[in-house]
């Protein structure tokens, strides 16, 4: 892609956000044939098109036949991730890896002293939380998609009903403050951690006056407005923030407003086809006072639009993505399985620390065991 990549930790995220303290606190997980470094924070890409998504943080009645979980010493935990549909590719090495870790788990003696039971769901047909619900899991490991978390979030963390539920990959903003009841987690960071990474990087350039360019819709709208409070917390000056439509052809009005000012330092927000026509404006427009270009991770799948900017404007960009791959040369491999294996790990170890299976008692022990570390044999 001939730009460089920054890339932000794993990390657990209870939501609602943990403090800025917690947010920087680490633990060391030690389990079998697996060492993963887990950063505690607030919340599968910026790529995930929510922007048809209700965004609603009001819980709605459900039809779901479902039971509470009581505690009987089985953990049964459930799979919802995609094996058929567009996320396929991204799916089946994450239920791979969820796979081994249950064995690495089991072999080593199991939860509770029984042996983990593993339900999978595909994700891809839409029907999986219904089936596994009415079967009684006691945890879910998914979903990967942000659009299916939030669509299909509220029957999976029902108040009397809830499982815990941890995804190892949807990073959607609108998740942050969804009313999960305390069942919901995430081990890849939200989009919102994204921004202050953003944020953190335009304050390293010395440079103090900034200007955002983000794409017009509830997906970049909410990127960017994290993004400017970031901003202003370190004291920077964000002199433009510039909206675009998708269906804008001519961004050339967008560029001479996000460089009025010579701010420096230009953020770009947006997906893939829309963010990079945007990179496109700005290469053809006069930028020269324009020392840094910063992006959001779903622009890394504009490779060919990126390619064809010209090699002077392409040095000064800098992309901020999740990092998603495991930290050890012996991990998992693919994207984010590592993420999918941290969910089991957490999961596993808040139903040893609570001594039950119970949702309840189990998501109580989350952040606990997250925070603090817990050494697994």
């Amino acid at each position: 892609m001939n730009i460089a990549i920054h890339h932000i930790s794993s990390i657990v995220m209870p939501v609602p956000n943990l403090t800025q303290r917690q947010n920087r606190r680490a633990a060391r997980w030690c389990v079998p044939g697996l060492i993963v470094t887990i950063v505690a924070s607030v919340g599968c890409t910026g790529g995930d098109d929510i922007s048809d998504v209700v965004t609603s943080t009001s819980l709605e009645n459900t039809t779901t036949t479902t039971i509470e979980r009581p505690n009987d010493g089985l953990l049964r935990l459930g799979v919802y991730l995609p094996r058929t549909g567009e996320g396929a590719t991204l799916g089946e090495p994450m239920i791979a890896a969820v796979d081994a870790a249950v064995d690495h788990i089991n072999d080593a003696g199991g939860v509770l002293g029984r042996r983990v039971a593993v339900e999978i769901a595909d994700e891809g047909d839409g029907t999986g939380p219904d089936v596994m619900l009415t079967n009684g899991v006691d945890a879910i490991v998914g979903p990967a998609s942000s659009r299916v978390a939030l669509a299909q979030l509220d029957s999976l963390v029902h108040s009397a009903t809830g499982v815990v539920t941890c995804s190892p990959t949807a990073t959607a903003l609108a998740l942050d403050d969804f009313p999960d009841n305390g069942f919901f987690f995430r081990t890849a960071p939200s989009d919102s951690l994204q921004m202050a990474a953003i944020a953190s990087r335009v304050e390293d350039t010395g440079i103090g006056a900034v200007a955002v360019g983000y794409l017009d819709d509830p997906y970049g709208r909410g990127l960017v407005d994290s993004f400017a409070d970031e901003a202003k917390s370190r004291g920077l000056s964000v002199m433009a923030q510039v909206g675009f439509s998708g269906d804008q052809e001519d961004l050339s009005g967008v560029v001479t407003e996000l460089v009025a000012d010579s701010p420096g330092v230009v953020v770009v927000l947006g997906d893939a086809d829309d963010g990079s026509r945007l990179l496109a404006a700005l290469d053809s427009g006069a930028t020269t006072g324009l020392s840094r270009v910063f992006v959001n991770d779903a622009l890394r799948d504009a490779r060919q639009v990126i390619q064809a900017l010209s090699p002077e404007f392409r040095q000064r960009i800098t992309g901020i993505a999740p990092n998603p791959f495991s930290q050890l040369e012996d991990g998992p491999e693919g994207f984010f399985t590592a993420h999918a294996v941290d969910c089991v790990n957490l999961i596993a170890l808040a139903t040893i620390v609570a001594e039950s299976d119970s949702p309840a008692r189990i998501k109580a022990k989350m952040g606990e065991v997250a925070s603090g570390g817990r050494v697994c044999t």
